[in-house]
């Protein structure tokens, strides 16, 4: 029969297994969006004298960024996951440089999106086909919560929203890393961004 400190740790090798995996598909999605949008926009990595990049993409200590700079565009998203207190959490994150933007609008949208769309059953993998995306993606620590303004003097402000992945589901998720992009991109990524585009656009005006 195993120790209480031999299953300790396991569950520690386990975990950081699955944050390796999660890390990886943080890292693709941006990394697919990079190359997606890259042939319009001057990029960071060029080395022939070109102007300022107007596109960069990093991956290190802070997470996974993507830093849009042309124009009137002047923003940045970042992706990242990590363990607390025994909860997986994913969180995606947008700078702001727009003077007065509407933080109540944009969090209200972003509830009503998830009002929506949180009780629709996941299409990928096979043994979730059961499950609704608010039961594996849970709004952290609330749904009132999740969404969070960090309010800078010196720098942009910086908009979070934060996921707990349950931890029924999370090791589904990182041994089908395919299917898991694909909803971690479809229900925690694409929503925050478009609807902030359309903040931001109403307010550039």
């Amino acid at each position: 029969m195993k120790s209480v400190a031999e299953k300790m740790e396991r569950r520690a090798t386990e975990d950081l297994q699955v944050n390796k995996v999660i890390e990886v598909v943080l890292r693709e999605i941006i990394d697919d969006w990079y190359e997606r949008v890259a042939p319009h926009y001057i990029t960071g990595e060029q080395d022939d004298g070109s102007p300022e990049a107007e596109l960069k993409r990093f991956h290190d200590e802070k997470g996974h960024r993507i830093k849009f700079n042309k124009d009137e565009l002047d923003f940045t998203y970042g992706l990242r996951s990590y363990w607390e207190s025994n909860r997986y959490i994913i969180e995606i994150s947008v700078n702001n440089k727009v003077a007065n933007f509407n933080y109540e609008d944009f969090g209200k949208r972003l509830s009503f999106h998830y009002q929506q769309t949180g009780d629709q059953a996941v299409p990928t993998p096979y043994e979730l086909r059961n499950s609704l995306y608010c039961e594996i993606f849970q709004l952290e620590p609330n749904q009132n919560e999740a969404f969070r303004v960090e309010k800078r003097s010196s720098k942009a402000d910086i908009m979070r929203l934060a996921f707990q992945v349950s931890d029924r589901f999370i090791r589904c998720l990182a041994s089908h890393p395919v299917s898991g992009k694909q909803l971690i991109e479809d229900y925690c990524v694409s929503p925050f961004r478009s609807l902030y585009a359309t903040v931001y656009r109403r307010q550039s005006r």
